[in-house]
């Protein structure tokens, strides 16, 4: 059996297009298209669009003020996966956004990390 991590991840970009600062509205726009005219380029490279394919275990985690992936999309991966019956859990760090920049929530992230792989790899 596989495992997984997810960190600050994103899952749909039609979501993400909604939540996000508008700099980097106008960059997914740029890679992608526009949203309305280009919706198979955005459905194609979500991947919430597979999800319902996942079977590893998945662990997510996510800063509460992401403002680059906001705390929507790990939700969506984590309701989405518990609604299909499938192994997931997620942590929420309270005070960080983009990435951990707390030396205890990095350090925190790295056991849970290993906690998890060691779960469902041994």
């Amino acid at each position: 059996m596989a495992a997984g991590v997810e960190e600050y991840g994103i899952i749909n970009w039609f979501t993400m297009l909604q939540h996000e600062d508008a700099t980097l509205q106008e960059y997914e726009k740029s890679l992608l298209g526009d949203p309305g005219k280009d919706r198979q380029a955005y459905e194609a490279s979500s991947p919430i669009t597979y999800l319902h394919n996942a079977r590893a275990p998945l662990l997510v985690l996510q800063g509460d003020n992401d403002t680059h992936v906001p705390k929507e999309e790990a939700e969506q991966v984590v309701a989405i996966l518990k609604a299909d019956g499938k192994t997931v859990d997620a942590h929420y760090y309270p005070n960080e956004g983009h990435g951990f920049e707390k030396r205890e929530n990095q350090i925190d992230a790295i056991r849970r990390s290993v906690e998890w792989f060691d779960k469902y790899l041994k």
